[in-house]
C-alpha cells in the first residue's frame, strides 16, 4: 500500500471537510465554508465546478453521506434545533429525519442510519465523554441503541453485519472497536497509546481503514479484519506515510 496515489479533487478557498463518494464514483458530496458559512456541496470527480447543495439555508450544513443507491444524501444540519436530514442527490426535497445526531452512515440496504450523539471534525474534540450510536429506520424515524459504550464516527461493514467507531477508553486513548449491528459486544481493533479514529470499511469487508497517529503523524492506515466476527487478522499497516490531517 506504499504506492497509493493521490489526486487533489477540490481547490475552494478555505477547509473542506467530510468528503462522500457516490456509489458510482462519478460525484462527491462534502462540506466547505466557502460561502461563509458550512454548507454542502456537490462535485464531479475531475469536475471544478462544485454546486452549492444547501445553498438556501443559513444554518450549517455537513457530514453529507450517499446513500447506497446514490439517490439521497443524509447530512448533519443545524437548522431548526439540528438533527439529521435527507435530501435529494442534488440537493431537492429536504426532510428532517431525527433532533439529534451526527455523522450519519448507511447500513448497506438503505434502510437504516447509523449515527452518534456526539460529532467531532478532530479526535481531540471531545466533550461528551459518553457519546453513544443509534440506528435510525430511514422509513419511521424508530431508533435503537447500538452501543453503551462510549462510541462516535459509526461506519457500516459492506454485508450489514457490524458498525466501526472509534471511542475512548481512558481518559485520553482514542481506539477502534466493531459491535454486530444489532447491538451486542464489541470486539477491538485497537488498543494502544496511539490516536485511532474515523474507521471506514473496504467494499469487500476484508480490511478495516482508519486514521491514526502511531507512525508519528496523522496518516491512513488499515488492518485486515473478519467482518462476521470482528477478529482482527494481522497487524495494522501504513497506506500513507507522509504528514497528512485527516478529516472525516
Amino acid at each position: 500500500m506504499r504506492n497509493a496515489a493521490f489526486t487533489q479533487l477540490t481547490d475552494q478557498p478555505g477547509p473542506e471537510y467530510f468528503p462522500s463518494l457516490s456509489p458510482d464514483g462519478k460525484s462527491f458530496a462534502y462540506a466547505s465554508y466557502a460561502a461563509g458559512n458550512r454548507d454542502i456541496y456537490l462535485q464531479r470527480v475531475g469536475g471544478k465546478n462544485p454546486v452549492n447543495l444547501t445553498k438556501d439555508s443559513p444554518s450549517d450544513d455537513t457530514q453529507p453521506a450517499f446513500s447506497p443507491d446514490g439517490d439521497r444524501v443524509a447530512f448533519r444540519s443545524e437548522r431548526e434545533g439540528g438533527g439529521i436530514f435527507l435530501m435529494g442527490a442534488t440537493g431537492e426535497s429536504v426532510k428532517r429525519l431525527t433532533d439529534f445526531g451526527f455523522n450519519p452512515a448507511w447500513s448497506p440496504e438503505g434502510k437504516e442510519i447509523a449515527c452518534a450523539d456526539e460529532g467531532i471534525v478532530v479526535p481531540e474534540d471531545r466533550g461528551n465523554p459518553n457519546s453513544r450510536i443509534w440506528a435510525v429506520n430511514v422509513a419511521t424515524g424508530e431508533r435503537r441503541l447500538v452501543t453503551k459504550e462510549d462510541s462516535v464516527h459509526p461506519n457500516w461493514s459492506p454485508h450489514g453485519v457490524r458498525i466501526a467507531y472509534q471511542g475512548r477508553r481512558k481518559a485520553a486513548q482514542r481506539d477502534i472497536w466493531t459491535i454486530p449491528a444489532g447491538g451486542g459486544e464489541p470486539v477491538e481493533v485497537t488498543n494502544d497509546a496511539a490516536t485511532d479514529w474515523n474507521p471506514v470499511w473496504s467494499p469487500d469487508g476484508k480490511y478495516l481503514y482508519f486514521a491514526s497517529d502511531r507512525g508519528g503523524s496523522m496518516n491512513l492506515w488499515r488492518v485486515p479484519i473478519e467482518e462476521q466476527t470482528g477478529k482482527v487478522l494481522g497487524q495494522p499497516e501504513a497506506v500513507t506515510t507522509h504528514p497528512l490531517i485527516a478529516r472525516t
